[in-house]
């Protein structure tokens, strides 16, 4: 099985990685005869060689109008030396514009991802206007695609919804190593709180700090963390706007390094406007230490709230504020319902690597 993968993710040029990505693509690659990637990138990369059978490719383009035509050239030309038998692309947008050609130049499969909360979601949509653009451009995309692969049961009740055949949609989430983490200490106390998340306007930093305001001002010796934004960037906006510089910033950490965090944490925060799944959620339940998310699509399909953490409505800092303090100021209920987070990741989430690969190859081999 030969395939090729268009992604958005510069992590897998071995730069800046947030995640898991190199594993997860490296275990891919495993049961593949090659696996190539096409990384949608500005100048400044080189190939990257992820194993002996996976490759990543940057388009080092000179600007982002250029990744579609940069990416569909390095296309064209690693099709004629290896005849893929099946594309995927990262998202349903431009990287799948070029899975789209591809497909229609090379006769292959493609399979295109979801990994956002993108249809049927007015807080995406408002995001950006460029998002207006986006969304008739991935129907068309999906519209061509062989099948569509994403991380919750409620993305694929919004995609069936719209008239997307119910047997090209698998519901298979990001693979996690559960191991790591359900080895660390459920304890409680530590009296440090963590958000995790990468610089974008999705992950809402401006209510996320203001309801790390709130507690503070109520709870005096409670600390922040934050990794994997830059400092630069929307957590700062978000602070200096907020008047409010409390938060131990760590930036881009080796995913590694995310067990020490969660090993030294009571809880885990998040305040995305949109998520499809929502990685981060399971790790921390799977470390015995509960969460409080906003009611995105996939939060909602992890927690059950009250059980092993809380949901509140999204853009509601006073709410996100009001169970980060319950669960301070409640130890043992919060040590109970990180244990039940935990048993919950245990029965629910693994390696789904082998479901991942069973799907490629029923596309395939038209066993859809």
């Amino acid at each position: 099985m030969k395939v090729l993968i268009i992604s958005i993710d510069k992590g897998l040029l071995g730069r800046g990685q947030l995640g898991d990505a190199l594993e997860r693509h490296k275990k891919y690659g495993d049961f593949c005869d090659k696996l190539d990637i096409i990384v949608m990138s500005k100048k400044g990369f080189d190939k990257y060689k992820i194993s002996d059978k996976v490759t990543a490719y940057p388009t080092n383009s000179s600007v982002k109008l250029k990744y579609i035509h940069d990416a569909y050239k390095i296309g064209k030309n690693l099709f004629k030396e290896n005849n893929y038998d099946l594309i995927i692309t990262q998202t349903p947008f431009v990287d799948g514009l070029v899975g789209w050609r591809l497909k229609s130049k090379f006769k292959s499969k493609l399979l295109v991802h979801f990994h956002g909360d993108f249809w049927d979601n007015i807080k995406w949509l408002q995001e950006s206007g460029l998002n207006y653009f986006l969304l008739p451009l991935s129907k068309l995309v999906v519209k061509h695609a062989d099948a569509v692969r994403v991380m919750s049961s409620g993305q694929k009740e919004k995609i069936i919804k719209v008239g997307v055949s119910e047997k090209k949609v698998r519901v298979i989430s990001t693979p996690i190593d559960l191991s790591k983490y359900l080895r660390i200490s459920n304890e409680v106390n530590h009296r440090n709180i963590l958000h995790i998340g990468r610089d974008d306007e999705v992950k809402d930093y401006n209510t996320l700090v203001k309801s790390f305001k709130l507690v503070k001002d109520k709870i005096s010796d409670v600390n922040f963390i934050q990794a994997g934004a830059d400092t630069d960037r929307e957590i700062k906006k978000a602070m200096v706007k907020n008047n409010f510089s409390a938060i131990d910033i760590r930036g881009k950490i080796k995913h590694n390094e995310l067990t020490d965090l969660y090993s030294q944490i009571d809880f885990l925060v998040l305040s995305s406007t949109s998520e499809s799944f929502g990685k981060v959620l399971v790790e921390s339940n799977a470390s015995g230490k509960p969460v409080v998310s906003t009611a995105t699509t996939g939060a909602k399909e992890i927690i059950e709230d009250g059980k092993n953490g809380f949901l509140v409505p999204i853009g509601d800092a006073e709410k996100l504020a009001e169970k980060i303090i319950w669960l301070l100021q409640n130890q043992e209920e919060a040590k109970k319902m990180g244990a039940y987070g935990r048993e919950l990741a245990k029965e629910r989430y693994s390696d789904n690597t082998n479901k991942i690969i069973n799907f490629w190859t029923d596309i395939i081999n038209n066993n859809l």
